[in-house]
């Protein structure tokens, strides 16, 4: 499925014919038909009612650097939760198929926004179909069902106060969702004793994806020119993509890691560039670590921060941290074992995971 998609989704539309072919001929169909009624009600309600009367069905679609679409629609009656996950179809392409993506915008923006890493045949006929739009984006006719799933530890309750979210590459979409949902109900007074946002990527391209996307502009200037103005961190390595960027990473010079994580502010994020570069080469990467607070080299050492967690949830006297991850199985994998080894002493981690395979 994963290496041949189109050859296992077309043989299992030859299958599913095939099979109702036999049933006929074997006088079986009565049986047959009731189960095809329920799928057929199902495709119904889904490909016509939500995606072709209730959803919009224009969205802006932009080809950016590192093999990566950004496709945004308004939100209209399209309600979701942080972490969910809608099906798109581009008819320009196929009206056959639809693909799965984790919205990567907050439940209270206005518009709703998904980045699409290209992995195979369709995705790549999809950014060659937004490159004509250049900056200005290309307006597409689209059609989405959904939204689809979430987190299986409830985020929205009461019941936690301490969030780690941890992702790898693309899988930052479905965590900068929660991530901003999550300050967005702090802002409107829910307790919220820490949010640790950690994001490791292994190319800069991928940071620029996500932070200096056409559409996130003000007053015609991009982010980055606005950040450059103000002293805040360079586009490429800030959490630019959250509602506000954690306080003390606002402060120049501010090398005490100690103070940025338990400090006033609930967020602290970090960012791993796992690909290390020479000194001379940060100047043309746009790196400047004096100023980059957010900025890390290497790979994140995931039993120092899940410790760390553990204690600053036994400082808050918080009983529960709720762990979400998403990326490659080998970093979910890595969080999960620290997770279940640090659980004890008065702390236990609730663990969530979305595996995105490369």
């Amino acid at each position: 499925r994963r290496y041949a998609f189109e050859t296992f989704y077309k043989l299992h539309w030859f299958l599913f014919i095939l099979t109702i072919v036999f049933a006929v001929l074997h006088e079986s169909a009565s049986l047959m038909c009731i189960g095809a009624l329920f799928w057929l009600f199902d495709v119904l309600y889904r490909y016509f009612f939500l995606a072709m009367l209730k959803y919009p069905r224009e969205a802006k679609a932009y080809a950016l650097p590192a093999n990566v679409i950004k496709i945004t629609f308004p939100k209209g009656e399209f309600n979701y939760r942080g972490g969910q996950y809608l099906f798109l179809c581009i008819p320009t392409l196929t009206s056959f198929q639809w693909h799965p993506f984790s919205v990567s915008s907050s439940p209270d923006q206005d518009l709703v926004s998904i980045h699409i890493r290209v992995l195979g045949d369709w995705t790549s006929k999809l950014y060659e179909l937004c490159k004509p739009g250049g900056a200005d984006g290309l307006l597409l006719k689209v059609l989405i069902e959904g939204p689809y799933g979430e987190p299986s530890i409830d985020i929205d309750g009461p019941k936690y106060k301490s969030f780690l979210l941890i992702s790898g590459g693309i899988g930052v979409t479905p965590m900068q969702s929660i991530a901003n949902d999550l300050l967005h109900q702090y802002n409107n007074g829910r307790p919220m004793n820490k949010i640790w946002f950690v994001w490791s990527v292994a190319d800069r391209d991928m940071v620029d994806v996500m932070f200096n996307s056409p559409d996130m502009r003000s007053g015609g200037e991009t982010n980055m020119e606005r950040l450059s103005l103000s002293g805040r961190l360079p586009t490429s390595f800030s959490p630019d993509t959250l509602s506000r960027m954690s306080s003390i990473n606002l402060t120049r010079g501010t090398k005490d890691v100690e103070k940025q994580i338990t400090g006033f502010d609930p967020l602290y994020s970090e960012y791993y560039l796992t690909r290390v570069r020479k000194e001379e080469d940060f100047a043309t990467a746009n790196i400047d670590p004096s100023v980059q607070q957010c900025l890390r080299f290497g790979r994140p050492k995931f039993d120092d921060i899940v410790t760390k967690m553990h204690q600053l949830c036994r400082a808050h006297k918080d009983p529960r941290c709720a762990v979400l991850v998403c990326g490659p199985k080998q970093l979910v994998e890595a969080v999960r074992r620290k997770c279940v080894d640090k659980s004890g002493s008065g702390v236990v981690f609730d663990f969530h995971c979305e595996i995105f395979d490369f």
